[in-house]
Order: structure tokens, then sequence, then C-alpha cells
């Protein structure tokens, strides 16, 4: 029997359900991973989900592809964003299919992605700053956004509007060398023009048959207050107008995907408009993630991760996943209004019409702050006919949770 190899999974359990699907397709499915302790909370945890798994330090190449030689995959698949550069290297080495690793690269350090797209829609003026040696105010000026070079999940993002604001960004950035994946981060934070204007993102994945990529659609983003980039939720799917107007926007998506070399597997692309311009915020080599998929599922019957691992698999797309509703879907996270220890988070009993889910913290959490998206309580899932009725249902029901705190 052919076997899948799932190098970790994400934070958004997309690896899990990989290979749930993986598996309904009639292969064996062996997880990788560096602690598997660290998915103890997921439900189902992957670990036991696969047919197999093994301890491998995975942020280490040299250790994963040692392991490889012992093994004869029929796919390496990563789902994760510190994991897909190693799967990249290891499905490259054993001739599989694969995302070309200097795309990944020139996406995962958002410095390299400004270079190589200046020029392409609104460019956004950007400049690397070193946390050992920083300046004391913003090369560029404010109001700016700070960010760590390498890191995701509105991790550390921050939006500066003086000098005290800068220096403690960064302070802020060099302070947390490690991620929550375990990750190293580089020594380099990235300093940002800063633009007003909502948030979008498009959500893209590659097609065999036709050698490109094929666009899935837009998300309207929903952001916290500033200064801090905190994501409260997404709406799908978004139009800014006309079929032409939407067409020439993912032209440009598409020409930045290009441009960065990125052209296999997902992506998922932040940006705004300026003057109706798309104006770049980051490109993910990866799916969207928190709810997006199931928004995508609920509206136009595409499963992202169905179609991704299809990719990897070389097998071709499939039909949609059925039972699509058309109309809008929200995802909306409940934040807490206030700092300190929430012993409880109580949703109202039952699920009102147009609430299809909800999920909420169900252990004791220390708040200190809205900073970044672990700081979110939990989140509901609405949808409608329309499109900010979808909203309004999701927020009317979290208006209804109750959060206690200590």
């Amino acid at each position: 029997m052919k076997t899948a190899f799932f190098i970790e999974s994400n934070m958004s359990d997309y690896g899990t359900e990989g290979m749930r699907l993986t598996k309904e397709k009639g292969y064996h499915a062996h997880f990788v991973a560096r602690d598997p302790s660290e998915y103890e909370k997921f439900s189902p945890n992957p670990v036991s989900i696969a047919d197999a798994h093994s301890v491998v330090d995975t942020y280490d190449l040299v250790k994963l592809m040692h392991f490889f030689t012992d093994h004869v995959p029929d796919a390496v698949i990563a789902f994760d964003d510190y994991r897909l550069v190693q799967a990249a290297v290891i499905a490259e080495r054993l001739g599989l299919p694969h995302a070309p690793v200097d795309g990944l690269l020139n996406c995962h350090f958002k410095d390299r992605s400004r270079n190589l797209t200046k020029g392409i829609g609104r460019s956004v003026a950007a400049a690397r700053v070193p946390l050992d040696e920083p300046a004391d105010r913003s090369p560029l000026g404010y109001p700016c956004v700070v960010k760590p070079v390498d890191d995701s999940g509105s991790t550390g993002v921050r939006v500066c509007l003086s000098d005290v604001e800068y220096r403690a960004a960064l302070c802020t950035i060099a302070a947390h060398p490690v991620n929550l994946r375990g990750y190293r981060c580089a020594r380099y934070a990235l300093v940002e023009e800063f633009i007003e204007g909502p948030e979008f993102t498009a959500e893209l994945i590659w097609d065999d048959r036709t050698d490109g990529w094929r666009f899935l659609g837009f998300t309207k983003k929903l952001m916290a207050e500033l200064p801090f980039r905190v994501e409260l939720g997404a709406m799908f799917p978004y139009h800014f107008g006309s079929a032409e107007e939407d067409a020439g926007i993912a032209r440009v998506v598409v020409d930045w995907l290009t441009a960065v070399g990125h052209r296999w597997g997902a992506a998922h692309v932040e940006f705004k408009l300026v003057d109706g311009v798309p104006a770049l915020i980051e490109i993910n080599p990866r799916l969207g993630g928190d709810q997006i998929r199931e928004l995508m599922r609920l509206t136009i019957g595409h499963d992202a991760i169905d179609l991704y691992t299809r990719l990897y698999l070389g097998l071709p797309p499939g039909e949609s996943a059925g039972g699509a509703r058309g109309g809008y879907a929200t995802s909306l996270y409940l934040t807490p209004r206030r700092t300190g220890l929430i012993t409880s988070v109580t949703p109202p009993s039952g699920l009102p019409a147009g609430i299809v889910r909800s999920t909420f913290a169900s252990e004791p959490v220390q708040i200190n702050g809205v900073v970044d998206n672990g700081d979110r309580l939990g989140h509901a899932i609405a949808w409608a006919d329309g499109f900010d009725s979808s909203l309004g249902i999701a927020e009317e029901y979290l208006s209804r949770v109750e959060v206690k705190y200590a």
C-alpha cells in the first residue's frame, strides 16, 4: 500500500484532516513530529489518526534526510509554515511532487517578498532592521508596521505611531527569539509603510492540469483595533464589484506569486487596496488558516485540504465536495473585554438559525491583552444569503456568550 508522510501539522488541525482524507483514498498515513506531546490537546490527535508515527527533529534537515533514507514515501506533505521548506527539500530529493524551495524561502522571509514584488500593484515601502543593533526611530517615519521577518499568526506585529512605540515593538520581537512552535526566528524585524483600509486575502491552489494557479476566492478579514494586528474573523466570498474588477485584482496576485517564484501547493495572499490598486501585505505559501477552509466548503463546496492533498498525491482535483449552500459565511472570534484570569466561557444553549457551529475555550485562560491570534477565546461560524447578514448573525450570537473572570 502507498504511504504518504506528513511532516507536522499546523494549529488549525489541517494535518489531521489531511491524513484522514488521504487514508480515505487508500493510502497509509505516517505522521512525523518533533514532539508529539505538542498535539495532546488536538481532537482528534494526529498521532491517533496516523497509521504510524515517528519522532524526528523536523527543524533539523539533516536528521530528516537521515530518517527518509530508511523509508520510501509516495508523498511528503506539510501544512505548517515552518516545515514547508523541509518537506519540499525531501520531496525534491526523492523525485516527488513539491513546491520549488526558492519560492518557499522567498515567501517565508518577508523582506525577500517585498524586494521581489516591487513595482507590481501598489508598492509598499519597507526596510529590514537588525534586532541586535536597532535604531532609535523608524527608517520610514510614522505610522509604520513592525513585524518579525519570518514569523506568522500576527505574532509581534504592531502599528507604531512614535519612537517610543517603535522601540517597544522591536524589544518585544527581540525578547521572543523562539516562537510557540519552537521555531527560532531570524534576528531581524521588517519595518513597513502602514496602509490604511480593510484587509483582504486571495485563496489559490495549484492546478496541474493547466500548470497554473486556480483562484478559489477572496476573503475579507476582520481585524482588531490598532496597534496590534489580531485577526478577529473572515468573510467569504468577497467581491470587489464587477467580475472584471475581481479578475484584475486576481491577476496582480498571480503576478506577485510569479515574482517570488512560488508555483505549487497553495497560496494565501494578504493585501489591501489603495485607490483600487492591490498593495501586498504578505504571501503565505500555504492554505488559509483558521476557518477559511470551512467557509469555502459551506459556500462554494470546495474542500481546500482535499485539493491540496490530491495535488501532492498526484491525483486529479476531483469534484466539489458537495453540500455547497452558496451565499456567504463568516467566522468570528470572541476576544476578552479586559485582562485577567478567565475561569469559564459559556455560550447560549443550542445553536440559533444561521449559526453553523461554535467552539470556545474549555479551560481557564490568563489574558494579558489582545496582542496576537493566540489571545482569542473561541469562535462561531455563521451562514446567510447576504454578506452583511452572515456577520450580523455571528456578532449577535457572540454577544450572548458569558465570560467569567476570577
